[in-house]
């Protein structure tokens, strides 16, 4: 058997600043892929259903109770109860889609591992099938919840934002909080263990972090949505994936959804033929886009939504949604002169593959027909010149005139990432 080196693993990466937006999304990738490939005909019918994962969790608690000298918060007990009565039949429902799948189990940042150019996963619950067939989503959940406990909360979106890249289920969104905060309690006990055994304040220190983090993980935060509008070549698509992490939003893309045939099938890699685009495809698209960022918002997540928006119908919709879930709404306008969408939209139709198919002929459409911000769109607004270096955008600075709009509404999900304008 060849070992690893143990300065790799994620947790040490983490603690040494070595643990990279590459490498996360590398994570993100390779766990996608296995979920897509991974047996998904559970040995027994209760694997993942509602009354099992209940089941888990309470013995979690009780295990809690026994052990911890530490309570659980009763307000995480209460909230877990109501979860399970309103998830019930969701839950249920993804098991008969067969989105609960032979999973890894336990997923945290000590059982991920940076071997070479590839992104290992080891040490995968054996023990027990009922732990290992499970949602893919609460799979996703674990990892995702560690890398928020140990304050890196960008990085965990970098994460969920990539999965659903890969995988397209959104769907799957609804029932995630639940599933963090059941794995902040699975660490929550098992780092308690620890301390009792061997390992003293530090391991306590530890536990007390993972049942913090999920009483943090309960309490509601008000979501908001965030529509992108711009033409092909303004840098939005770039723009809003580096603004993603700083708000802790999940983006999705209309480059990406068009050529997604279904959740977990691969993305068609090459260009799709006119039809695609015309106006009753684009409408379909939106109409798409609209059913995943009602699924976001929903989740209780901000919705940063990566599209075109060229059209005031479209844009009329998603506005309708806001208003219908009372939630703020703001439209972020990319702009670039026209010489500089024009350079880009040529460099990228020559360069390597893109998701986005526009190229000059459609940038020209775009100028010709687009419907200009209502003046009551503006008043929702907020421009942004993308003429500007790439590494601009990962600067909280360049977004500061969002942030603080966001900050006054209540809408920035991470409060770490708020001292940072």
């Amino acid at each position: 058997m060849r070992r690893f080196n143990e300065r790799h693993v994620f947790s040490n990466l983490l603690a040494a600043g070595e643990l990279g937006v590459d490498i996360i999304e590398s994570a993100a990738d390779r766990l996608a892929h296995f979920h897509r490939c991974t047996p998904r005909s559970p040995p027994r019918r209760a694997y993942g259903l509602a009354d099992q994962v209940q089941t888990q969790v309470h013995a979690i608690l009780a295990a809690l109770d026994r052990e911890s000298a530490e309570t659980v918060a009763a307000e995480v007990r209460a909230w877990c109860g109501l979860e399970f009565a309103r998830l019930a039949e969701h839950i249920d429902a993804r098991c008969a889609q067969g989105f609960v799948r032979e999973c890894h189990g336990d997923l945290h940042l000590e059982n991920v591992v940076l071997a070479g150019r590839n992104v290992l996963m080891f040490d995968c619950i054996e023990f027990s099938e009922a732990l290992r067939w499970i949602d893919v989503i609460s799979d996703l959940a674990f990892l995702y919840m560690d890398l928020h406990a140990h304050d890196r909360p960008d990085l965990g979106t970098r994460l969920l934002n990539r999965w659903l890249r890969a995988t397209g289920d959104f769907a799957g969104l609804r029932a995630i909080r639940l599933y963090i905060v059941y794995r902040a309690l699975v660490r929550a006990l098992v780092e308690t263990l620890k301390a009792r055994n061997a390992e003293g304040a530090d391991g306590r220190t530890r536990a007390s972090r993972y049942l913090q983090w999920a009483l943090e993980a309960v309490r509601e935060r008000q979501p908001c949505l965030l529509l992108c509008h711009g033409y092909s070549g303004s840098g939005k698509s770039a723009a809003s994936a580096a603004l993603a992490p700083l708000i802790g939003a999940i983006r999705p893309s209309s480059d990406i959804e068009r050529k997604r045939p279904a959740p977990f099938a691969p993305l068609l890699e090459r260009a799709l033929s006119r039809d695609a685009y015309l106006p009753e495809a684009v409408d379909f698209q939106y109409a798409t886009l609209l059913s995943l960022t009602h699924q976001v918002l929903e989740a209780g997540y901000c919705a940063l939504v990566d599209a075109s928006f060229l059209h005031h119908e479209h844009r009329s919709r998603f506005a309708a949604l806001a208003r219908s879930m009372q939630l703020p709404l703001v439209i972020l306008d990319f702009r670039a002169a026209p010489s500089c969408l024009q350079r880009r939209v040529r460099e990228r139709s020559m360069g390597a593959y893109q998701p986005s198919d526009a190229n000059e002929t459609v940038l020209a459409r775009q100028l010709e027909n687009a419907d200009p911000l209502t003046r009551e769109e503006l008043s929702s607004t907020v421009v942004f010149a993308t003429d500007v270096p790439i590494a601009s955008f990962e600067e909280p600075a360049y977004w500061k005139p969002l942030l603080a709009r966001l900050h006054r509404a209540g809408g920035l999900h991470d409060e770490r990432e708020e001292t940072q304008w």
